[in-house]
């Protein structure tokens, strides 16, 4: 981050020129200083490099500095983010792939035998729900089934 700081700025008459020109009073409450120690800066047109970098912050060159940096750490962290999804989206068909190959088990498989449909299925799609077909035993167990009655 020190690389950041400016190696050189420009004179101190041109960056106050630039913010404005503010007073003598009011740099001197700014930077915590006595107003002579600020009137011999203005006179000399120099003033010790913190202040000088602290105003060329609130200069439109840094803020230029400024914006132009924020705007490649966007870019920079919108293309990282755009490569984990594509890395995302390959091994999701990695995935799907070694999915519909077979069911190659697992020695921690909480349902063996049955399919990984999260893995066969594209992503966001649902397995259609399967009616139920009555096997003999469910068939037995129904209730056997009355005739309405007619008049009394």
């Amino acid at each position: 981050m020190l690389n950041r700081i400016p190696r050189q700025v420009p004179p101190l008459s041109t960056m106050l020129d630039d913010i404005g020109r503010p007073s003598p009073r009011e740099l001197a409450r700014a930077f915590d200083v006595n107003e002579r120690t600020v009137r011999r800066w203005l006179a000399d047109d120099v003033a010790p490099m913190p202040v000088l970098i602290a105003l060329f912050w609130l200069t439109r060159w840094g803020r230029s500095q400024i914006n132009a940096d924020a705007h490649n750490d966007a870019v920079l962290h919108a293309s990282i983010a755009r490569c984990q999804r594509d890395e995302i989206a390959g091994l999701e068909r990695r995935l799907r792939h070694l999915g519909r190959l077979a069911d190659f088990g697992a020695a921690n498989d909480p349902a063996p035998g049955v399919p990984m449909l999260a893995q066969v299925l594209p992503p966001g799609e649902t397995a259609a729900a399967q009616p139920a077909r009555p096997t003999r035993d469910d068939a037995q167990s129904l209730p056997a089934p009355t005739m309405p009655r007619v008049g009394r």
